[in-house]
């Protein structure tokens, strides 16, 4: 099976599933718009008026032909219209994308190199203590989900030390144009420091343990023992050929924390109201929103394809290249 075979597959089972999977949550659009369809609903529908919109949003057709539609739709790049926004799905995504692209390119970024650098660096001094103290460190905060981390920084800066926003993306009444930007980036740098830790914080310790495993299992080769005969120093071995001998398994990682990430933003977005797609995807589950439900799965699935893919590809460029010769 080719390199490009299997993505392809893949994006074929994810256009089922995430057709499916909206549906198969309890209740319709329609019953969450008139707040879930209960005794105490806001709104009550007749049973005339409940078909009628399903009508409308195409709901009541038969689901081979609702998938068929949504097939040639998404083939059209037509997204469809959400049914609790009431505006394009398309232009609504695009509005939140910014944001979350701001927060969770950023912390990913940050963490992978960060770690990856600790990683080398306590590979490096494997046998010392602070070695030790900080592999275990990495390894306990490592099984910490984002949402323990986030609560533990909102109760931190919300409560004992209130210096940041712990809300939201920008200041009220904000304005952001003309000679206001670097003020807004601040702004904006601000609001998104807290989630961004949390972020980090949850994601960096996975990348230090692989980056530490794969430059000790560089350090155990030939190379690295000709290369001191030779007269070369630490650092120098340790940049030039450790490091880039090392990179293809944190950049297959990196491929597979992308995935990791986006499940994360979902629930840090939505704990400090952060106003990325994580909070959106949040509440398109909420008022079972299938077009935008549809569109948020089948970005993260494609996102997840793609990164898996060219993590496959730069490991495979850096694993058929000869081994760096002792200079």
């Amino acid at each position: 099976m080719t390199r490009l075979a299997r993505p392809l597959m893949l994006l074929g089972a994810l256009l089922i599933i995430n057709f499916a999977l909206p549906r198969l949550l309890p209740g319709d659009p329609v019953e969450q718009l008139q707040g879930g369809g209960g005794q105490d609903a806001p709104v009550m529908l007749s049973p005339e008026a409940h078909a009628q919109l399903l009508r409308y949003y195409g709901l009541d057709r038969p689901l081979p032909v609702q998938f068929g539609h949504y097939l040639l739709a998404t083939a059209r790049g037509d997204f469809g219209f959400s049914i609790h926004f009431n505006q394009p799905v398309g232009t609504l995504v695009l509005h939140r994308m910014g944001w979350t692209l701001f927060l969770a390119g950023g912390s990913l970024l940050l963490a992978s190199s960060l770690g990856s650098l600790l990683g080398l660096l306590v590979a490096w001094r494997v046998r010392s203590r602070w070695s030790t103290v900080v592999g275990l460190i990495a390894l306990l905060g490592g099984s910490l989900p984002e949402f323990v981390v986030g609560l533990a920084l909102l109760v931190l800066f919300a409560v004992s030390w209130p210096v940041l926003p712990t809300s939201g993306a920008l200041s009220p009444f904000r304005m952001c144009g003309g000679g206001n930007l670097a003020g807004c980036v601040q702004d904006a740098a601000r609001h998104a420091a807290l989630p961004g830790l949390t972020l980090v914080l949850a994601h960096l310790p996975a990348f230090l343990l692989i980056a530490r495993a794969a430059v000790i299992a560089e350090t155990e080769r030939p190379y690295v023992t000709v290369a001191r005969a030779k007269g070369l120093t630490d650092p120098r071995i340790a940049v030039r050929h450790v490091a880039r001998n090392a990179a293809a398994p944190v950049l297959a990682y990196f491929g597979v924390r992308v995935g990791l990430l986006l499940g994360g933003v979902v629930v840090v977005e939505t704990l400090f109201a952060y106003p990325g797609i994580g909070s959106l995807t949040f509440v398109a589950v909420e008022s079972r929103d299938y077009p935008l439900l549809e569109s948020l799965f089948l970005l993260y699935g494609v996102t997840i394809i793609a990164a898996g893919l060219a993590s496959d590809l730069v490991a495979a460029r850096l694993d058929s290249r000869p081994r760096q010769a002792v200079t």
